[in-house]
């Protein structure tokens, strides 16, 4: 029993130590290896650092040459409780809802989307294209250099360059604000524009509730002239009464008097309130209030929103270090490789040489001491062929 349990605690202590020593190899081996990744980097920073380099003076200089394009920015909000009424005054005698009720609902879910169906109508953006904008003077066929085509016209190119690119409409169902942003290469046209959106927009508006105020005028115009006449109607038959019959000393006589006279009174009455109408309804529509508030009006931007500098140079110089890095960890391998000397790798760094014609650089890839003076360039297929055909005879 007792050799037992020493046999038994002699081979725990072995595996303890095995276990000890396996951990303590991965762990040496982690440590050889994060070197060595260091070392690699350090051989290669002058590679690193230039790529970095010149991808970041390329991405600046594409982005110095490049066209530069510039974004104002118009933000309205509807005059909900206008809209709500005059959306009431139709809706509220269907469903028999108050206009209390019906605030919200076209106040949140319908005026962001009504503005900006109505911003992207013909009515509005087809005067725009043909005003000339900014301190230059240039159409936006103009601006954006736009010929005729088979296809499609200047004036043609030039609203569909307003709805794809020139202009973008932003909706907030929940507060009922619309952001309009216009963007051109020249910063006081991209403001000129932006800002006629939105007054052609309240335009609109003011036309279709002016339409709908003239009906109502009218309507009032001709109930009130109506009323004159039956009010000169009732004058002229009291005036012939007077002049037929210029005793009146019977009770009939009387009565028909007072029967005329009531009747022009009631005439008078009713003209004087439909005149008084009238011209209410007329004031009202001279003196309209605003249906949209125009929250921030577009100013003339300072800064160019395309292209962003910064971001493109952050961007290409990253990309630059990665690739640097890429580059780094192959040319490493590769120099493992060419330590074992072996047929695999003479094959490979053949075809190295051979696609080196073809993308000139790559055989830097390889070693210096492996670099071997290559053919000409017209025969390096052709030597290979010639050397099979040494191997054969």
């Amino acid at each position: 029993m007792h050799h037992w349990d020493r046999g038994c605690t002699s081979y725990n202590r072995m595996s303890d130590g095995l276990e000890k020593m396996t951990s303590d190899r991965e762990q040496a081996s982690s440590e050889f290896r994060l070197l060595e990744w260091i070392n690699v980097i350090l051989s290669h920073s002058v590679l690193i650092v230039f790529l970095t380099v010149v991808s970041g003076l390329a991405a600046y200089g594409l982005c110095k040459s490049a066209r530069r394009l510039y974004t104002a920015q118009a933000t309205l909000i509807a005059n909900r409780e206008i809209e709500t009424r005059s959306f009431s005054r139709i809706i509220v005698p269907e469903i028999g809802q108050s206009p209390e009720d019906l605030f919200n609902v076209f106040a949140t879910s319908f005026l962001a989307g009504y503005y900006v169906e109505l911003l992207r109508s013909d009515a509005i953006l087809r005067p725009l294209v043909g005003r000339r904008w900014g301190n230059n003077g240039l159409t936006l066929a103009e601006m954006f250099e736009l010929e005729d085509t088979p296809g499609a016209t200047v004036e043609q190119q030039a609203l569909a360059a307003l709805r794809r690119s020139i202009i973008r409409l932003q909706q907030d169902k929940l507060t009922g604000m619309v952001t309009v942003q216009c963007t051109t290469p020249d910063p006081d046209a991209s403001a000129d524009i932006a800002n006629a959106l939105v007054e052609g927009l309240k335009g609109l508006l003011a036309n279709q509730r002016k339409k709908g105020a003239s009906q109502l005028v009218s309507a009032a115009a001709d109930t009130t002239s109506q009323a004159k006449i039956r009010l000169d109607l009732a004058s002229k038959e009291l005036e012939d009464f007077w002049r037929h019959n210029r005793d009146i000393n019977t009770p009939d006589l009387k009565l028909r008097e007072q029967q005329l006279q009531l009747a022009v009174d009631t005439c008078k009455e009713t003209f004087t309130k439909l005149k008084a109408v009238s011209n209410v309804l007329v004031l009202t529509e001279q003196q309209q209030e605003e249906t949209i508030n125009v929250i921030q009006p577009a100013e003339r931007p300072w800064r160019k929103s395309w292209p962003p500098t910064r971001y493109a140079v952050a961007g290409s110089a990253f990309f630059g270090f990665l690739l640097a890095l890429v580059i780094a960890f192959v040319r490493h391998g590769i120099a493992v490789l060419a330590t074992r000397d072996d047929a695999s790798y003479r094959e490979f760094a053949r075809h190295i040489r051979t696609l080196n014609w073809l993308l000139p650089g790559l055989i830097l890839l390889l070693p210096r001491n492996t670099r071997r003076q290559m053919a000409p360039r017209s025969a390096p297929y052709e030597s290979e062929a010639l050397a099979k055909e040494g191997d054969g005879s």
